[in-house]
């Protein structure tokens, strides 16, 4: 038989995002090994007396990590996602589920079978049909759990490798930037990074009916740092045993200002021609969620995981998900070989031959050549679907963690009953819905760490959050943004912007406390304003379309005054906002003429930017904007639903023959979206997609608060401001074919705008076009021609976060 040790591979490079992702993860949390125990220096490390004694009886059980457990059977279930997040919803671009039976045993290399895996990103059919991958290539799932291991980051960590210690020596090599590591808080030296308070009681409920108790202790950063977490540990108080764990990284980890060997390449200029748009690189831990059970109340094992994360370069942001469940099928500790031993000495039995065992089954690892017939043979017989054991001299087995027995039928895996659901939805074994509310919650209990070393940031353009825009009244603008921590949860923004044709700053500050529920943000601003902020029209889109094709389709003023707002948290999508404002508004004029398809066009230009209600306004707005479905292949449903009060008055406080200068008026606006498959599947398929949406305005309002229509986000086809007035209609219909990742569509589109009691169905324009778009409508382009209007003809439309 062959040792572990013996058989111990090179790591994988990563081939796929779930690879990536896990590889990623891994990187970044390197936890430290543990020593040798020794007082710790710093009075103040326990916040009271029973968090020292919860964390002597953890840190003693963490350091034997059951060595009692010999061997175990269990059945993993996992599934990963990976999205690429816009204000409209989040787009999937990559999913697997994994279904094995694992064989650890410690003494030798682990089995794994693989019961089936599944694996969703474009190109991959395509791959797969042209034998260019085999589904085993990609497949994310490697090693079980190792009790040995470290029960933080259970299955996602090699035991054996190299991990940076956390000696108290070592704290110079940790404030000189030389080591990358994670300051594990069982570790040795841990006082000099955590101090530690306890907390609640969980009541753990046993197979038999009887409870055990499990006490909290709070796990406490002394300063905001990427290297070190923040979270709880339920600690079984007599055994020390970890029950659960909920955690997160206590500040963002930017692989640049965090990782010493980047900072050196960067400094000598090696990412220069990375676009600023794609950086900083960073990852944030939402949450990592840890369950473990007592084994026929003998050993903790592990029984879940979760783990919420967001990638990011720059502008791409990447929410990455992973789940991870346990079922236990048997388990042979110390006390049970001996018992067993015993028993057999006792009836003086003679442990069976196998003489018939072929090579390779015989260097499995097990005890006597009979257990290793009796296990693979029960793995191997699976009625009608057959499984051998992978040679290692296969491509797809090389560089593996674990033996892997596969389906000798291998296209059968995409289709195993054992697969779990996808992510995004409930399944038995898996954290509820509630239960990670619940965890998330438990977060934001914590008190916030003071803040750490490098609080300060900057960056010009769109490097480091800076900006780059185009438009007819500030032409070319560009400007910067300054960062600062200061701690508490607290932060500081200021970002500032000049535009190259009308020489006029913009300013915007704000002080924000960010915490994992929720962004609450005081505001000051001296900016340019779109009339309609929920169009992007100073976004990305429109800069493309006013730069290239001379079609600015936003309309301005210029806002000065205060805000404060209500927001989701960092880490999750913007499906929500709460502002409270008062501002000055005052009219702006177009400021340029060039667009680079029109520079030779004789007598073109720009269309003036509309005259404005010069105002002082004050009032409130609400916006939520949830997004169901995440799956391609199922039906999708977007809701928008907007408000907003204001009472306002003209800036020279003039009177006209109404009496008093006052003014109120109220404003709704709803949009329903959806999106729903035809035929085919989830890359490769016929969709449909639909939208249509209402908005009003009661009272009196300035004239740049009515509604307009035209352009790319209400009706292709026609030019912006087509129409416009107190109330307006919309609605667009398109179908389209998807082919991996790339679509081609059909569109039309019908809107109208005017005063609503004057309402004629002839009124409404109509536009019909061929559209093209990249990743379900995260980049599209749309060639439309308007049927009817005041200028019917061709135009080109750019867009991000479309339907479809």
């Amino acid at each position: 038989m062959k040792a572990r040790a013996a058989r111990r591979r090179e790591a994988r490079p990563p081939r796929t995002w779930a690879r990536a992702a896990a590889a990623l993860l891994a990187a970044w949390a390197a936890w430290a090994s543990p020593g040798a125990g020794q007082p710790f220096a710093d009075p103040d490390v326990f916040l009271d007396p029973a968090a020292a004694r919860l964390y002597a009886a953890a840190q003693s059980n963490w350091r034997t990590l059951d060595e009692s457990v010999v061997r175990y059977t269990a059945r993993i279930e996992q599934r990963i996602a990976a999205a690429i997040r816009t204000p409209l919803k989040d787009r999937v671009v990559y999913r697997n589920e994994t279904a094995a039976r694992a064989f650890w045993d410690r003494d030798y290399e682990p089995v794994v079978q693989v019961l089936g895996t599944r694996s969703r990103y474009p190109g991959r059919d395509i791959a797969v049909r042209e034998g260019d991958l085999d589904w085993l290539d990609d497949l994310p799932f490697d090693r079980p759990f190792e009790p040995g291991g470290d029960r933080l980051l259970f299955g996602l960590t090699d035991p054996d490798a190299d991990y940076f210690r956390i000696d108290v020596d070592d704290r110079e090599s940790y404030e000189s930037g030389d080591a990358f590591w994670f300051a594990h808080p069982l570790a040795v030296g841990a006082d000099a990074h955590y101090r530690f308070r306890s907390g609640d009681t969980l009541t753990v409920a046993l197979p038999d009916g009887r409870s055990l108790t499990a006490v909290q202790l709070q796990v406490l950063p002394r300063e905001a740092d990427a290297h070190r977490i923040t979270g709880t540990l339920w600690i079984e108080p007599e055994s020390g045993a970890l029950v659960r764990a909920v955690y997160r990284l206590s500040r963002r980890f930017d692989a640049i200002r965090d990782i010493p060997e980047l900072q050196r390449e960067e400094d000598r200029g090696s990412f220069r021609y990375v676009p600023g748009i794609f950086k900083p690189w960073t990852f944030d831990l939402k949450m990592i969620a840890v369950d473990y059970g007592l084994w026929d109340f003998k050993v903790w094992l592990p029984r879940s995981m979760r783990m919420e994360g967001e990638v990011a370069a720059g502008v791409l942001k990447l929410p990455v998900s992973m789940d991870l469940a346990y079922r236990i099928e048997s388990v042979a500790t110390v006390y049970d070989v001996a018992e067993a031993e015993a028993q057999a000495a006792a009836t003086d039995q003679a442990a069976p031959a196998a003489a018939d065992a072929s090579a390779d089954l015989q260097e499995v690892h097990f005890e006597t050549r009979a257990e290793a017939l009796a296990f693979i043979a029960e793995l191997l017989s699976d009625g009608d679907a057959p499984y051998e054991l992978m040679k290692e001299s296969e491509e797809a087995a090389r560089n593996r963690e674990s033996l892997l027995i596969v389906p000798r039928e291998r296209s059968r895996v995409a289709e195993n009953p054992h697969l779990p659901p996808p992510i995004w939805e409930e399944a038995a074994g898996f954290p509820s819905d509630q239960e990670l509310q619940a965890y998330v919650e438990n977060l934001a209990k914590l008190p916030a760490p003071p803040s750490g070393r490098a609080p300060l940031s900057w960056g010009l353009g769109w490097a480091g959050g800076g900006r780059i825009r185009y438009n007819r009244v500030e032409g070319l603008a560009a400007g910067g943004t300054f960062q600062a921590e200061l701690g508490r949860r607290f932060s500081f923004r200021a970002m500032g912007l000049l535009g190259l044709a009308n020489l006029r700053p913009d300013v915007h500050v704000e002080v924000e406390r960010s915490t994992v529920l929720r962004r609450l943000s005081a505001e000051a601003f001296h900016e340019l304003r779109a009339t309609d902020r929920q169009a992007s029209h100073l976004g990305l889109g429109n800069t493309l379309n006013a730069f290239f094709f001379g079609a600015d389709n936003g309309d301005y003023y210029r806002a000065s005054g205060g805000a404060f707002a209500w927001r989701p948290p960092a880490l999750a999508r913007e499906s929500y906002e709460f502002r409270l404002f008062g501002e000055r508004q005052r009219s702006v004029v177009k400021e340029t003429d060039f667009a680079l398809f029109k520079a030779f066009s004789d007598g073109w230009t720009f269309r003036p930017n509309p005259a404005v209600d010069d105002v002082d306004v004050a009032g409130a707005e609400v916006r939520w904007a949830p997004w169901w479905g995440s799956d391609p292949t199922r039906p999708q449903l977007g809701l928008e639903l907007q408000a907003r009060g204001a009472a306002w008055r003209f800036a020279d406080a003039r009177e006209d023959g109404d009496g008093p200068d006052g003014r109120r008026y109220l404003e709704a606006k709803a949009v329903v979206r959806a999106a729903a498959p035809l035929s085919g599947g989830e890359w490769d398929a016929w969709r449909l997609g639909a939208q249509i949406g209402v908005g009003t305005i009661w009272g009196n309002a300035p004239a740049q608060r009515l509604w307009h229509v035209g352009g790319p986000a209400t009706l292709r086809g026609h030019g912006a401001a087509a129409a416009f007035g107190t109330s307006t209609l919309l609605g667009r219909l398109e179908v389209a074919r998807t082919y991996h990742g790339v679509g081609a569509s059909v569109f039309g589109d019908a809107a109208w705008a005017g005063d609503r009691d004057r309402f004629d169905g002839g009124d409404f324009l109509y536009g019909v076009g061929l559209g093209a778009s990249i990743l379900d409508g995260l980049l599209r382009f749309d060639v439309a021609r308007g049927l009817n209007g005041p200028s019917p003809g061709f135009r080109v439309h750019l867009q991000m976060d479309a339907i479809l």
